[in-house]
């Protein structure tokens, strides 16, 4: 994928981070909680925040526990 094509084909694009608590059926304050865990993570790999949070929003929209799984599996 490339960077151009990732702008574009965001799983989340369109969708609120209430939107995504209300298509897994979880708690907002939970998905805010994964969100910021998320962004620090994804920051890892870009300078930029709004991109950090993007590429985060796009593996709730997949997994809302998607961050605590990973940190749970030590990666």
């Amino acid at each position: 994928m490339t960077f151009k094509s990732f702008y574009t084909e965001q799983l989340a694009k369109g969708m609120s981070l209430e939107d995504i608590a209300k298509k897994h059926n979880v708690d907002f304050s939970e998905l805010q909680n994964e969100l910021e865990k998320g962004a620090k993570v994804e920051h890892e790999h870009t300078d930029s925040e709004e991109h950090a949070k993007r590429v985060a929003m796009d593996h709730l929209v997949e997994d809302p526990k998607y961050y605590t799984k990973l940190s749970k599996a030590g990666l």
